[in-house]
C-alpha cells in the first residue's frame, strides 16, 4: 500500500495488480504445480521428485522447464 497525504491526513490505497500473499497461498494450498502444468504440458521425471519438458515460454528441442512439486516452483532454463 502507498500513502497519500490529503489535508494533512493519510489516505491509504491499495496497490494496482498486487495480489494479497493470503490469495496467493490459498491458491497454491488448493491445487498442487504439477496437477495444473501436466494439464497442458507433457512432462517426464527429471530426478530428485522434479519434472521436466518443453518449455511453453519458446521453442526448444530438448527439455528445459522443470517443476518442484514439492516446493510448488517452476523454472525454465532456456
Amino acid at each position: 500500500m502507498w500513502r497519500h497525504r490529503c489535508r494533512s491526513r493519510a489516505v491509504h490505497f491499495p496497490v494496482a495488480g498486487r495480489i494479497r500473499d493470503e490469495e496467493v497461498k490459498a491458491v497454491r494450498d488448493a491445487v498442487p504445480i504439477d496437477t495444473v502444468v501436466s494439464e497442458y504440458f507433457q512432462f517426464r521425471p527429471a530426478g530428485g521428485g522434479n519434472l521436466k519438458g518443453l518449455c511453453p515460454f519458446h521453442d526448444e528441442k530438448s527439455p528445459s522447464f522443470q517443476v518442484d512439486p514439492s516446493k510448488g516452483l517452476y523454472l525454465g532454463f532456456g
